[in-house]
């Protein structure tokens, strides 16, 4: 199951922080949208991530092994080791995350363009700290006018660091996005099976509760 798969790996994480030497945010708690992309989305749909990835990768169907060995730096890592934990890129399965917050947004709304007119969607994962970014607005009106086949999955976890969501954000995310005209969902399998369907774009909120420290690093205090 890959729920278990990820909380099993997460863990492993945790219990070997001493011997690792690059930052590194868990995923604990976001198995649920994992869960909805294993079930969703093929090995030719597209998948954009951020620095809270390795939920994402795996449920993709990338190797365990691999990425492992990137957190460890190693070079038999999925990107010899260059890239760490919050940078991994998987061409084989058209994966991409990217440390950078909102780093992808534009790019994930670009190859729905180019991909328009094939069989294959985009879903691109975000934190709710993405949509503080220009980028993502202007990504949703670029995708509303081409009608463009991409998923936004926004996982709101309430906080960015030790700063909680209402100390940042006056209205709510959905209801910010709602104006675009983009249907809103609430459960990310609906949303990629919506667009799977329509072929245009959606954006997705789910409320999420991270089970562990914002981010773990061997030579850091946790921040919790």
């Amino acid at each position: 199951m890959i729920r278990k798969k990820i909380i099993n790996f997460e863990k492993k994480i945790q219990k070997n922080l001493k011997d690792i030497f690059c930052p590194v945010h868990l995923s604990l708690g976001h198995e649920e949208v994992a869960e909805d992309i294993y079930h969703s989305l093929s090995k030719s749909d597209w998948l954009y991530s951020y620095h809270r990835n390795h939920h994402h990768y795996l449920a993709k169907g990338g190797s365990e092994k691999k990425l492992w060995d990137e957190i460890m730096g190693k070079k038999t890592g999925l990107n010899k080791g260059f890239a760490g934990s919050q940078s991994i890129t998987d061409k084989s399965i058209n994966f991409h995350a990217s440390a950078i917050v909102g780093g992808l947004i534009g790019v994930a709304a670009g190859t729905s363009y180019a991909i328009k007119n094939s069989k294959n969607i985009v879903v691109c994962c975000i934190g709710d700290a993405g949509v503080e970014q220009g980028v993502f607005w202007e990504s949703l009106n670029f995708v509303k006018l081409y009608k463009l086949p991409i998923v936004y999955i926004c996982e709101n976890n309430g906080k960015s660091v030790d700063a909680k969501i209402k100390e940042r954000q006056a209205v709510g995310i959905s209801q910010r996005v709602k104006p675009f005209g983009l249907k809103v969902f609430s459960n990310a399998k609906k949303a990629i099976l919506y667009c799977k369907k329509n072929r245009k774009p959606v954006f997705c909120e789910v409320k999420v509760k991270l089970k562990c420290a914002h981010i773990n690093m061997s030579t850091m205090t946790e921040l919790v």
